[in-house]
């Protein structure tokens, strides 16, 4: 899963850089592009904890998980803020425009692409533990039917 507390680090130090950037007059597609994916991670996260795997009850960091998400999506609000109300004040409507648009295409990639790999993962994981489960307690159900039946004599 996405750490939270990651994604905002790397948010703020976009966040920083895109400052510095627009108020050079320079290109900020890049530091727009982490803060989008950043964004993104936050929101992925977020949506993967209102439906956990069924390993995760085990952890019991369900509600330290649930503060880091809120605090850290937070924080990305105000953050959002800032850098929409900069990139408007610096570029207009059609700026900020040009950012909202990256932040949606940079999403879409994410979900495309990396959100994928890590629901595939996940799955591999789960099915493998699943399989050796239920390997591990046929074994065993056919070990002591075993010695079940060399007491009775049947072997």
């Amino acid at each position: 899963m996405i750490d939270p507390v990651t994604a905002l680090s790397v948010a703020a130090s976009a966040v920083s850089q895109m400052k510095t950037l627009i108020s050079a007059g320079r290109d900020a597609s890049q530091a727009m592009g982490k803060f989008a994916g950043a964004w993104s991670d936050i929101s992925y996260a977020e949506s993967r904890a209102k439906n956990p795997p069924w390993y995760m009850s085990f952890t019991g960091s369900a509600e330290k998980e649930a503060l880091e998400l809120y605090t850290a999506k937070r924080k990305m609000m105000e953050m959002r803020k800032e850098v929409e109300s900069l990139i408007s004040f610096m570029h207009g409507p059609k700026g900020l425009e040009e950012y909202k648009e990256t932040i949606r295409r940079v999403r879409k990639d994410r979900q495309k692409h990396e959100y994928r790999k890590q629901e595939i993962k996940r799955a591999i994981l789960e099915w493998t533990v699943g399989v050796i489960a239920v390997s591990s307690g046929i074994a065993l159900i056919a070990w002591v039917l075993y010695l079940i039946g060399l007491d009775q004599g049947r072997w």
